[in-house]
């Protein structure tokens, strides 16, 4: 018992006086708050990004705007998270987070009451610059949350605590696109759905609060004079580290980049797109809508104790793409009931980021996740940005505005980025010892050996990656990145200024 007491307390001398590597040494009485409360502080964002897709129809006919501009309104919120996760994501890499994403979540209820003030006042202008201070915190928020739980599970249950997170962030976007038509219905205002994303929002803060003072309260300050020396030590980020992050990292951030465009453009639209194609009522189309968030909420948990214990990460990737393509045919060319091909959407969506981010938390070094998943949310976002305003002027320019051309393009990306997972699984196979499909036992085994060695390198105040040579893919990647970073700020500020142009 005493042996347990000083184990106990050896551990939590450990996180108060290591970085973050030694997080995923903590007390499980430490990782259990971390993960509730950090569970709970995006939930208002969540709610609000979806909010303003389900009302898609009354935001063009009230703001007079066709598809294009609505898709760089759609897009405001990714193209501004093209650049803003990266910095959040060094942000927790130099200095941790905990005041941080309180600041963030402020930025967050700023733009979702500019939204709800242009909704009233019926300003398209406001709106964009709402839905921009919104993303800022939003991106941030969620990068910042998932470097946390990564940070804090990676040895042990990251799949179990990944997939509780995503659950959670499906289930506040399923209610947004849920009841954001019946309320606008209910309250005779269309705005009323602007005006309950802003209350969420704040509710948000206070849960965000909340895990900023029990963090405080387990460690005695909020800011330690040994922290202050080791900010100091760490203030310069080593970007050129960036160039040695591995090519199955960058494979992932490729296979990320696809099919988040798809899943995010998709939800933009999937409430006007049963409208469209069934020719049903926008609150009959907002249910049906919603049922592309249903699968996640459940399947996500269940899902990360699966990984948890079995791994199959890859595999599971595969299963996402499958049934993405088949969502795609079914809701394009058929008229099987909209729920059924909305459900198919939602399994892709329940198994895709899952396998992506808890892959992200074991190939990269404990130092550098929080830049990973930067990185992995900005090419989300700049693939949302690129495919929005593409879907918009594919919609524009097809006969009376129907979706076929669109759905088209969905198919030709989910069947390119099957293609590539397939090489994902191949690579991770034969370079990482199949890291990424074995079965718990094994890999907690080579992740425990890994963090410990990370360990040593940061307690001598090394960088991980300082005997690691850069090659010249690391160039090429990096180059590529910022070229489709160039090409989504290109295309938003040229239909942003001018609005639908003809193809």
């Amino acid at each position: 018992m005493d042996t347990n007491k000083e184990l106990e307390e050896d551990k939590q001398n450990i996180v108060s006086h290591g970085d973050d590597t030694a997080l995923a040494n903590a007390p499980w009485q430490y990782k259990t708050i971390a993960l509730v409360t950090a569970l709970l502080f995006p939930l208002g964002s969540h709610f609000a990004g979806s909010a303003l897709s389900a009302m898609k129809t009354p935001i063009k006919t009230y703001l007079a705007i066709d598809n294009t501009r609505y898709g760089v309104l759609a897009s405001a919120v990714s193209i501004i998270n093209t650049i803003f996760p990266i910095a959040g994501g060094v942000f927790i890499d130099m200095f941790g987070s905990v005041w941080g994403t309180l600041a963030v979540n402020f930025m967050v209820i700023l733009g979702s009451l500019l939204t709800a003030i242009a909704a009233k006042i019926q300003s398209f202008p406001l709106m964009i610059v709402g839905r921009v201070v919104f993303g800022i915190g939003s991106g941030l928020i969620v990068t910042m949350q998932e470097s946390i739980l990564s940070k804090w599970f990676r040895t042990e249950h990251l799949a179990v605590a990944i997939g509780l997170q995503l659950s959670i962030s499906r289930l506040s976007t399923f209610l947004g696109t849920l009841v954001a038509n019946p309320i606008a219905k209910a309250t005779g205002d269309w705005v009323w759905a602007f005006w309950l994303s802003f209350i969420l929002c704040g509710f948000s803060i206070l849960m965000n609060l909340v895990y900023a003072l029990v963090v405080k309260h387990l460690r005695g300050k909020v800011v330690t004079k040994e922290e202050i020396q080791n900010w100091k030590a760490k203030r310069t980020f080593r970007w050129h580290s960036v160039l040695k992050f591995p090519t199955i990292y960058w494979l992932i951030i490729l296979i990320e980049f696809i099919y988040a465009a798809v899943w995010s453009s998709f939800q933009t639209i999937s409430t006007e797109l049963i409208q469209v194609h069934f020719g049903t009522t926008g609150v009959l189309a907002g249910y049906q809508a919603s049922a592309s968030q249903s699968v996640p909420i459940v399947a996500t948990a269940i899902l990360g104790v699966f990984m948890d214990y079995f791994g199959c990460r890859i595999s599971i990737l595969l299963i996402s793409s499958i049934f993405l393509m088949l969502s795609s045919g079914i809701l394009g060319w058929t008229y099987v009931n909209a729920t059924v091909g909305m459900i198919f959407y939602s399994i892709s969506l329940a198994f895709g980021p899952i396998a992506m981010i808890t892959s992200i938390g074991m190939v990269l070094p404990s130092d550098y996740i929080g830049t990973g998943l930067g990185i992995y949310k900005s090419a989300n976002n700049i693939g949302s940005s690129i495919l929005d305003i593409i879907v918009g002027v594919i919609q524009d320019n097809t006969h009376n505005q129907a979706y076929t051309g669109v759905m088209i393009l969905y198919l030709v990306l989910g069947g390119i980025g099957f293609l590539l997972i397939f090489v994902l699984l191949l690579v991770q196979r034969f370079y990482y010892g199949n890291l990424l499909e074995t079965s718990r036992a094994q890999r907690t085994a080579i992740m425990k050996e890994i963090n410990d060695k990370e360990l040593s390198y940061t307690q001598q105040g090394l960088d991980v990656y300082s005997n690691t040579v850069v090659h010249l893919m690391g160039y090429v990647y990096v180059a590529a990145f910022g070229i489709c970073l160039l090409v989504a700020w290109v295309l938003f500020f040229v239909y942003a200024t001018s609005g639908s142009i003809d193809v």
